[in-house]
């Protein structure tokens, strides 16, 4: 769907707006310049004006042409050449007017009216390029590109931008049109311009292909201008994008609505996308009825023939054959375009109804017609199958189909119109004719899906021309290569022989599942089935495989090869972990107790039984192939299964033997080299240190393949870390680690070459072993760990958030045992050294559920406690504490601080009692605690608050004599405030006085001289009182001079 021209529905009104930008202004702008024109050029330019003001463009031209001729120098010279154009444009002397703007604009470019000119020789260009002038169209778009850029925000900016993409749409530029649009709409959102700009922009992005885009651009054009005349378009092309965007059902729904619009120019496309949509929902009978539509109402439109062809295919899809035929017809009597593909179908409904003869005759008329379409060659097919449904004209279709394919050998129908020549020739009887036509199609349609009806029709004409070696050449080649055209039993089983002694198992199945079945003879049964089986054993399909041995078997269980299938059986059994495995090698060697096959039995015994962990009966079937045959291809076998099941059940040293004896015995043998590394891992596990390390060198000498040098190398660290030979294990593991980083054991690598540094004392330097361990393998059973250390080493850096991550990481595989409750303390305390209490209390509960037997879990119970302490929540501390008095603590230090953190608790709950209890053991059980002081002073201030201000002074004086610091000059103070209470005022003063000259005097800390400067304080109040009941006035005067001295103490210290 073409847009409508823009420039015709706007550019005249444009132009007209365009013409008169500046005229009136010819007289005042006269004026302007009237100080260094000349009288002359004065006189003349006002003429000029005023006849070009009052509408006498064609007398104002000439004036202005004269002006420029006498005055060409003149400062109003440029203004006339502007006012020249302007007349030129009002009379539609677009040419001469772009010339005269093109020469204002070249001679001034600072010219006051320069704007004008832009827009005006725009405008003149664009005219010319409507009116067919050719390069027209480039230079206005370049001279609205420039008018935009010069002046972008000037008063023409806005058409220029507009103008610009309608110039470039004009030249197919679309991309660039969709700029200028879309540039125009985002900088002036006001313009006149904008419904035709979201207009155009829209279409320039749907021509485009930018379906989403200009369906966005559409809708802001039906929401700003929904009864704009365009709207109904606008909608119909919103409803293509979304048909482009696959939505049908939408897009049918929206086309239906426009169709629906009374009085719409363009009603037939909205019904013919509308039935494109139907049809694109397989609703084929709906879109036929909806193309009629198009054809019966619209008998004028441009979609009429398409319409008509569509109807007549969407009939015939809905298998409604008569409507079908009768829009065929008509699209095929019209001698369009589509009139051939038309009679192809009506061809072909006739065939279907049996009309042979009707189809023969219209595909003949309309061949004979011509024409380029490519359906005529289907209509050539058409006639000639016609012909063949009649029997006494079916010779005339055989050339008909040769001379198709020979004249269209590229066309998709040939190679079906070869066949059909191919196979009517052998149906005629006539086969030299049939063996020419396949011998053709072989030549050039090889790989068509015909092919193998292709082979049949050359095997059959040979057979019945008694070309027996070609003929049995043929059916060999369609067994191989189209099992399901085989019509010999044996020709089959024996194809199947030769595919599978060429180990060409899939063709070997190929051939013989078809027709495995239905085979009468037992043997050939049994073979077929017993290939298959072993094809499909050796493409690991062990069920199958399984499964096809069994019936094998079953077919003919005296066959010659019936042993061989059991053994086979056996082994896919074993491939599937079935226990029938052991008790089919059982039958086979009940049954054929002379089979040469019973080495290899007792050795797949043997394998059976290690592949199911059974050392003990792999040792004794091993042993029988060992001892019986052994001169067996089995035997070395054998002995290296002994071995390793020696290995398995930690036999180190027999196990060596083993190994020895295979090399021994066998040296040229493939096994040998692996044995090295058997024997190198049962000697490193018997304690033969220095005999495994050599094996593993002899090992790695060899050259083995990655995995298994990694396996080598591994080993050889393991050697090297029971010898403490910690930095050669390192070296060993890091080159492990760097030839094959993708090793299956490389976490147990890691793990080892971590352990082989801290081994040596290095811990930081262990750690980004096990870093790299938890990132590179988090599914390892050994990842926990790692990412202990790695916390472990983060924790004691201070770097807590990070070991916060690694503990959490650890805890989070849920590890076992003691790993499992560390790394929940651990994680629990990096959350407490960070002050997250409220974090480190849950991993301390969650420990103590998960682990409440475990060594950590009375400390788990303090450092909940500890957690409620630090939040303030005194409440929950106190009997968290009480729990943790009841469960062990690895530290006494811990003990101590349940004790003194309980009794300050329950202090802070104001439980006297209860802070008097817990705080009174601190005292009695732990005397050389490096807190007993603090745990004196919150017991004082415990009995202070029962009441027991005695004890209480003895507690104080505990803390004061045992404390220096801020503790013991609290302790004093607080026996001066007892002392005070019991208005024992100079022992008051005597406690104060030691507080403050005490603990450090004036180079104590900051938080001893806080409790200093209260004393002091409470010096001087306590010497007032004294003062007011001192009778004495010598001793007034002391007390006065005291309470000073106390003071002055406060102020100056």
């Amino acid at each position: 769907m073409k847009r409508l021209i823009a420039t015709a529905r706007w550019g005249v009104l444009a132009l007209a707006t365009l013409l008169f930008a500046g005229a009136p202004a010819a007289l005042a702008q006269e004026k302007e310049k009237a100080a260094v024109s000349s009288e002359e050029a004065k006189k003349s330019f006002a003429d000029a004006a005023t006849l070009q003001n009052n509408n006498a463009f064609d007398v104002a031209i000439e004036e202005w042409e004269k002006f420029l001729k006498t005055h060409a120098k003149d400062p109003l010279a440029p203004k006339a050449q502007h006012y020249l154009g302007v007349c030129q444009l009002q009379l539609k002397q677009y040419d001469k007017a772009a010339a005269a703007f093109q020469a204002v604009i070249a001679n001034n470019p600072k010219f006051e009216l320069i704007e004008d000119s832009y827009i005006n020789l725009g405008s003149s260009q664009y005219a010319l390029a409507l009116a067919g002038t050719a390069g027209m169209y480039e230079k206005a778009a370049e001279t609205f590109a420039a008018l935009a850029k010069l002046f972008p925000m000037g008063k023409y900016a806005d058409s220029a931008l507009f103008y610009q993409g309608e110039s470039q749409y004009a030249l197919g530029k679309k991309t660039e049109a969709a700029a200028a649009y879309a540039a125009l709409l985002k900088q002036f959102e006001k313009t006149k311009h904008r419904g035709e700009a979201l207009y155009a922009l829209g279409v320039a992005q749907e021509e485009l292909g930018k379906y989403p885009e200009a369906g966005a651009t559409y809708d802001i054009y039906l929401k700003e201008l929904p009864e704009n005349p365009l709207a109904s378009e606008v909608r119909m092309r919103k409803a293509e994008t979304v048909l482009q965007a696959g939505n049908f059902a939408a897009a049918e729904k929206m086309f239906a609505d426009v169709a629906t619009v009374k009085g719409f120019p363009q009603t037939d496309h909205a019904i013919f996308r509308q039935a494109y949509c139907v049809a694109k929902q397989d609703k084929f009978d709906l879109a036929a009825g909806l193309y009629a539509r198009v054809a019966g109402e619209f008998p004028k439109s441009v979609y009429l023939p398409e319409a008509t062809m569509a109807a007549g295919r969407c009939y015939y899809r809905a298998d409604k054959l008569a409507e079908a035929a009768a829009w065929l017809a008509s699209a095929a009597a019209a001698g369009t375009k589509d009139s051939a593909e038309a009679g192809h179908w009506l061809c072909r409904i006739h065939i279907r109804g049996k009309k042979f003869a009707e189809a023969a005759d219209q595909a003949a008329k309309l061949i004979a017609v011509g024409g380029d379409s490519p359906y005529l060659v289907n209509l050539k097919l058409d006639q000639a199958d016609a012909l063949y449904e009649i029997p006494e004209r079916r010779g005339e279709s055989l050339p008909l189909y040769a001379k198709l394919a020979a004249d269209h050998p590229k066309h998709e129908v040939a190679p079906q119109a070869l066949y059909n020549a191919a196979f009517t020739a052998l149906e005629l009887k006539n086969y030299g004719e049939g063996q020419k036509q396949s011998t053709a199609f072989l030549a050039a349609y090889s790989q068509d899906k015909l092919l193998a009806d292709v082979k049949y029709v050359a095997a059959e004409c040979n057979l019945q021309l008694k070309k027996y070696p070609e003929a049995e050449a043929g059916y060999k080649e369609i067994v191989a290569a189209h099992p399901q055209h085989a019509d010999a039993d044996l020709w089959r089983v024996r194809l199947g022989l030769i595919s599978y002694l060429q180990k060409k198992y899939p063709e070997t199945i190929a051939a013989l599942s078809p027709v495995a079945a239905a085979l009468k003879s037992p043997d050939l049964a049994a073979e077929a089935q017993f290939l298959m089986g072993a094809s499909l054993f050796y493409t690991d399909k062990f069920a199958e495989a399984e499964k096809a041995l069994s019936a094998s078997v079953v077919a003919n269980p005296k066959w010659r090869q019936t042993d061989e299938a059991l053994l086979l059986v056996a082994r896919a059994q074993r491939k599937l972990n079935k226990p029938e495995a052991k008790a089919t090698i059982a039958k086979l060697i009940a049954d054929f107790p002379s089979s040469t096959l019973l080495d290899q039995a007792h050795y797949r015994l043997g394998e059976f039984a290690y592949g199911a962990d059974d050392f003990k009966t792999a040792l004794e079937e091993y042993e029988v192939v060992i001892t019986k045959t052994p001169d067996s291809a089995f035997a070395p076998y054998a002995l290296y299964g002994k071995a390793w099941s020696q290995l398995k059940t930690k036999q180190f040293a027999p196990a060596a033997e083993a190994f020895t004896a295979l090399v021994t015995k066998y040296p040229q043998h493939q096994l040998v080299t692996d044995s090295y590394l058997g024997r190198a891992m049962s000697r490193r596990q018997a304690g033969q240190l220095p005999g495994a390390i050599e094996d593993l060198d002899a090992y790695l000498k060899s050259n083995p393949e990655a995995e298994k040098k990694a396996d080598a190398l591994y080993e050889k660290g393991l050697a090297l870390v029971a010898l403490k030979k910690h930095p050669e294990a390192l070296t060993t593991f890091d080159t492990l680690l760097k030839d094959n980083a993708k090793y299956a054991g490389a976490d147990k690598v890691l793990y080892e070459a971590g352990w082989a540094v801290k081994s040596q004392e290095k811990h930081a330097e262990a750690v980004p072993y096990f870093a790299r361990l938890a990132k590179e393998h988090p599914a390892s059973p050994l990842a926990a760990e790692a990412l202990f250390h790695v916390g472990e080493d983060q924790y004691d850096k201070k770097a807590y958030a990070e070991a916060a991550a690694s503990y959490a990481a650890c805890a989070g595989k849920n590890p076992a045992g003691d790993l499992g409750e560390k790394s929940l303390y651990k994680l629990g305390w990096a959350h407490f050294q960070q002050k997250q209490y409220p974090e480190a209390q849950k991993q301390f509960e969650t420990q103590t559920a998960s682990f409440a037997q475990g060594p950590l879990a009375g400390d788990a119970v303090f450092m909940k406690a500890e957690c409620l302490f630090r939040q303030e929540k005194y409440k929950d501390a106190l009997p968290a504490y009480e729990a943790a008095t009841k469960v062990k603590a690895s530290a006494s230090a811990m003990e101590v601080l349940t004790l003194l953190h309980g009794g300050q608790s329950a202090a802070q709950e104001k439980k006297w009692e209860k802070s008097v209890e817990m705080l009174s053991q601190v005292i009695k059980r732990f005397p050389e605690s490096p807190l007993i002081s603090e745990a004196a002073y919150e017991l004082g201030w415990a009995r202070q608050n029962t009441g027991d201000a005695d004890e209480a002074l003895k507690d104080y004086e505990t803390a004061a004599t045992k404390s220096r610091d801020q503790v013991g000059a609290r302790a004093r103070f607080m026996m001066g405030e007892v002392y005070f209470e019991k208005k024992q005022h100079a022992e008051a003063v005597r406690e104060f006085q030691r507080a403050m000259f005490g603990y450090g005097g004036e180079t104590a800390l900051a938080e001893t001289k806080n409790w200093q400067a209260k004393s002091g304080f409470e010096a001087g109040r306590c010497t007032e009182v004294r003062i007011g009941a001192e009778k004495d006035a010598a001793a007034k005067t002391k007390l006065v001079a005291d309470a000073k001295r106390f003071y002055t103490f406060l102020v100056e210290k």
